[in-house]
This record gives structure tokens, sequence and C-alpha cells, in this order.
């Protein structure tokens, strides 16, 4: 235990969600590489590894970090940002708001409330901060941003060819056509490329920043196309045949919405999934967020395929797009992992209560009356299915000798409450009441990144002043006229969905 740095104690020890025992009086030795060098009774560790440090967290639990499968890095909400919920195609179009925000100020933040909360490892998506042409600069300021930070980030290469505006397509030019002079002039002509547009310009995007990553590993790069219904065929096989050759996952948003599924029953007749599994995408390494109307057909071929879903709950109901059948996609046995989309039901991002919301939306009576999910399958949601769909399967999500120490710290004491029945599973009783005002302790390869409302390397007051400062210059292009043309694009936006999923469905 030569190389032991650090030993963390508490009331209980869980290693995971596939042992999820509570082990009274257990710790976690931490070694001088960032992983776990042994895990077992306190004072045994504390006899093998006398002159490691030792953090004693009191009346908690140490757990595995959790797995936040699907964000944007927003920092600040989207109802802080002027945009209210809406369905969701009308929700986009409002961005056009708003100028662009600097990803050098907002992930940060986000980073830091991921972090209070007990998320230790993350799916950055293909995200837009603004303005054309700028996915590049944007990347490489995200990874520094979740590098300074001290966070696990996948993050997207996001690659789109086609239906800018409105989808499908083909329905573009009539709309775009069929737009009074005022929104024709807000839109351009037409809109330029947000992200990547070919597979080979994503593939060199990618192998550009990968060459420039940090070789500690914790940053790690995906292609992440926008979704069905705004990449082609030729572009699906071309990343895939990207993301086979670097071994590296996809993660892209599928079958979101009620306009989504509409237009995929017309672009891909076969089925979304058996489209997408013909053209190589799919597969273990392949994460679809939201995927909240998948068909029976869809479902199945998730299942054989080892494709990973990511649910996002709160999102979902904030933005109309309804309510996934979890209970049926377990049944069929296929992987779920879970995120919040930087859209969680009580803005705050929080991770537990988007666990809870999941599983309760799960036992809907239409459902056949599923029961809830036992807490195993819920944690690993968070945990080892996140990780899986992070590429990061057998390295974190859980407590293990020689995995990466990836820790957090629940306190019992809100938690349990006044009283605890004793029949109830420590892990049954986390899950059902903690929230992020529980974690005590977040580390990260063994280094301690928040402890009791303190970041050690970042300074809060000085990440709200830039974010501040990024989001007052994203609005400066505001006007009256602008925000009413915002306001008459997004209304002929919804009208367009409306009438297609009324003719369609």
């Amino acid at each position: 235990m030569r190389d032991a740095t650090c030993l963390l104690t508490a009331e209980a020890l869980i290693v995971g969600a596939t042992d999820s025992v509570a082990r009274e009086g257990h710790g976690v030795l931490v070694g001088a590489d960032g992983r776990i060098a042994a895990i077992g009774p306190a004072a045994d560790l504390a006899a093998a590894a006398p002159a490691a440090q030792r953090l004693r967290l009191e009346g908690c639990a140490l757990l595995p970090g959790l797995v936040n499968a699907h964000q944007h890095g927003r920092g600040l909400t989207q109802l802080q940002l002027g945009f209210p919920d809406m369905i969701l195609e009308a929700w986009q179009t409002t961005k056009r708001r708003r100028g662009w925000l600097d990803p050098a100020a907002m992930v940060p933040l986000a980073a830091m409330q991921m972090l209070a909360s007990g998320v230790t490892a993350t799916i950055h998506a293909n995200t837009t901060w603004g303005e054309a042409g700028r996915q590049p600069g944007d990347l490489a300021r995200t990874i520094a941003a979740y590098d300074a930070a001290g966070l696990r980030a996948l993050v997207g290469i996001g690659a789109q060819d086609r239906a800018s505006l409105v989808f499908p397509a083909e329905d573009q030019p009539g709309f775009l056509a069929a737009l009074p002079e005022a929104l024709q002039a807000l839109v351009g002509p037409p809109d330029p490329p947000l992200y990547a547009t070919t597979a080979e310009e994503a593939a060199a995007l990618y192998d550009r920043l990968a060459a420039a990553l940090p070789s500690h590993g914790r940053i790690r790069l995906a292609f992440a196309p926008a979704g069905p219904q705004w990449v082609s065929d030729p572009l699906f096989t071309g990343l895939a045949q990207a993301a086979r050759a670097r071994g590296v996952p996809i993660h892209m948003h599928a079958l979101e919405s009620v306009a989504q599924a509409a237009a995929a029953r017309g672009l891909y007749p076969e089925g979304t999934l058996a489209r997408l599994e013909r053209l190589g995408v799919l597969g273990p390494a392949t994460s679809l967020a939201h995927a909240a109307h998948l068909t029976a057909g869809d479902i199945a071929v998730a299942a054989r395929t080892g494709t990973m879903l990511v649910r996002n709950p709160a999102s979902n109901l904030r933005l109309g797009c309804g309510i996934a059948p979890l209970a049926a996609y377990w049944a069929a046995g296929v992987r779920v992992a879970i995120g919040t989309d930087c859209q969680t039901m009580d803005d705050d991002e929080d991770l537990w209560k988007e666990l809870r919301l999941a599983a309760r939306l799960s036992t809907e009576p239409s459902w056949h009356g599923a029961g809830p999910p036992d807490a195993a399958t819920l944690f690993g949601m968070a945990t080892t299915q996140g990780a899986a769909a992070m590429g990061l399967h057998g390295q974190v999500g859980t407590l293990a000798p020689g995995l990466a120490a990836d820790v957090i710290a629940v306190d019992l004491r809100r938690v349990q409450g006044a009283y605890a029945d004793p029949s109830v599973p420590l892990l049954d009783l986390i899950l059902a009441r903690a929230d992020a005002r529980d974690v005590r302790l977040t580390m990260v390869d063994g280094r301690v990144l928040y402890r009791d409302g303190y970041f050690p390397h970042m300074d809060p007051q000085a990440v709200a002043a830039a974010v501040a400062a990024a989001a007052t210059r994203a609005r400066e292009p505001w006007t009256a006229e602008r925000e009413a043309a915002v306001a008459g694009l997004v209304g002929a936006v919804r009208d367009h969905y409306a009438m297609r999923t009324s003719e369609i469905s």
C-alpha cells in the first residue's frame, strides 16, 4: 500500500448497482494514480496504509459517482436564458433571440452544478452555442473547460447535412418561400451549417481535437450526429465508419418528439432503428438520447444490437415530447441510462430527482401495471449504464480495486430523517429521498473536487461573473423588431409541425 494517498471512510459503503448491500464501517483506499487501491473495513485499511490522509465523512454513505449521460453544458437553464417551455421544435426556434454564448463561461457553471450533485462523468451532446462556423473553436473551449473543472466528459462532435430549419428536408424550400420577407431575412439565405456537413469534415475535426487532448484521459470525444431527420444516409454511413475506425462512441438525439416520430414514419418506412442498423450506426458503442417514441420494431432492434437509450424524463415532459415507455424497454432487454438534458423538472440539474421521475413514470397503468424498478436497476441507469454509454464500462460506475476513484459521499441524516425502518435497504432509501443537497463530497480520479459546498479548484464567484457577462453579450442582437420576427417564426414553425403531424398520425 505504499502508493495509497487517501483513505475515505463513512458510516456505510455501497460499491455499486450490482452489489448494493450496505457495508457498515467500510472505506475506500485511493492510490497516487487516482485509482482505488483497496476496499474493506476501515480499520484494516488504516493499518495497511498508516501514512494515507484520512477523510472521515460522518453520517454518510460512500457510493460510485453518478453519470449524466446526456446534457449540453449550458450552466444557465433555458428559462434563465429567456427560452420558456413550449413544444420542442418551437422552443428550438426561440434561440434565435440570442447571439453566441461562450462555452468557456457556460461549461464551468454546468460542471460545478454536476459536481455538487454527485456527478463525476458526463456526455456532452452536440451543442450549438448560437452561431454558424464556430464548432471547432467552441469544442476546443468546451474541452478546456471540462479539463479545468476536473469532470470526466465525453464531448460530441456534431454533424448535420439537411433540414436546417424544419424537417423533413423536402418541406424546407416551400416553408421558407411562404415566410414573409422579415422572417426570411431572420433565417438568412439559407441557414449556414452549425455542425460538420460531411463525415470527412467531422473526422478531420475529431483527429485535430483528439491530438490535443490532455494525456490524463478524462476527456474523450464522440461523433454526435444531430438526429435521423437531420442527417442523410451517406453522412450516417460515413460517421459510423469513422467511429469504428477510431474505436469511439456515437451519441445522438433520436425520436425525441411527436413531430420527429411523424417525420420518421415517412423518412424510414421500414423503421428508424432498422435503417440505422442497416447503415452501421447502431451497436453497444451507440447511445440514443430521449428515444421517447420508439415503435415495437425499434425496441427490438435496440435490444438486439445492444444500443443504449438515454432517458430524459423532465425534458420530455417540459417540451411536450411525451413519456418514453421505460418499462417496455427494460422488459425487452434494452439498456437504459439517464441524463438531465439541462432541463430538469425543478430547473436545478439534480440527477437524483431525474432518477426518481423516471421511476415514477415507468409505472404508468398504460404499461400493463408494471411495478417500480428495483433499486439496482434504477441506480445502474445513473452509474454502470451511463459508464457504458461513455465507452467506460469496467472503468467507472462502480467501486472496485483498480478502477478509477470516482467516489461520492451522501449525507444520510436528512435521507433517514427522524426514523427509517431497518427493513428498508439503504440504497432504496437513498434513491427515494436523496438529492443534490445531501452530497457532501465528490471525487474524480482520486481528487476531491467538491466538499461541503466548496470547490477547492474553482472560484464560484468568478464563474458566475463570467456567465453573466457571456449571457449579457449574447443578448446584444436583441431588438424589438428581432423579438417580433422570432415570435413570428416560432408561430410559423409551430403551424408547420401541427399540420404535418395531424396529416401523418
